[in-house]
């Protein structure tokens, strides 16, 4: 009865050892299975994060420069290039390895610059420049279509899109995520010159 007994307990003894191994394997598998979610949440947010850190700066300090740059004194070679070191000096303290590049573009009006084209008498409601239709030539080429002017710091009273692009090395390893190495990220600030002088006339012509 004695020896019976110890078998019944040995029985459940073992019974319980087998449960409390199983238990374990169980949070082994599930943290198997929610240890990739997991990181992939920290890894992407923390990614994300940084790049709406370095976009918001980016953004503020191309604010600062735009206001720099109305004043008549920006349009110098000096000044400019002075303006630019600031918004790479700002964009390296936190993308150290980022390659900044810069472009500049001068329309006559802020539709010009929202719409790209230039203005015309759209008389039969196509929404193109055509049948002796008279449009004003803002870039002076002779050709209705772009409203800007590439490079160029324009005059009095113009305005002028400065854009800013970088191309940077993501915070950690986008291999994980399936996201490229590196990302880009590119800011605009659009301010009209100040009317030191009287704002240059532009030719009217007539699309074909």
């Amino acid at each position: 009865m004695i020896a019976y007994s110890r078998t019944i307990g040995e029985r459940v003894r073992s019974w319980l050892g087998t449960l409390a191994s199983a238990e374990r394997g169980v949070s082994a598998l599930e943290f198997a299975l929610v240890a990739p979610l997991f990181l992939f949440i920290v890894v992407g947010g923390l990614e994300l994060g940084y790049t709406s850190y370095v976009k918001a700066m980016l953004e503020g300090e191309m604010q600062r420069v735009g206001r720099s740059r109305t004043m008549e004194t920006a349009s110098s070679d000096e000044q400019r290039a002075f303006l630019q070191k600031r918004v790479v000096d700002a964009v390296h303290t936190l993308a150290p390895n980022a390659e900044v590049t810069f472009s500049r573009k001068v329309y006559r009006d802020y539709t010009g610059a929202m719409t790209g084209k230039e203005p015309f008498k759209d008389a039969n409601g196509n929404g193109i420049c055509d049948a002796k239709e008279v449009y004003e030539d803002l870039n002076n080429n002779g050709v209705w279509g772009d409203a800007g002017i590439e490079g160029s710091d324009g005059g009095a009273r113009d305005i002028v899109v400065f854009t800013a692009s970088i191309d940077y090395e993501r915070l950690l390893s986008a291999n994980l995520l399936g996201w490229t190495r590196s990302a880009k990220l590119q800011a605009k600030t659009a301010l009209r010159n100040q009317p030191f002088d009287q704002q240059a006339t532009r030719p009217e012509r007539t699309c074909r």
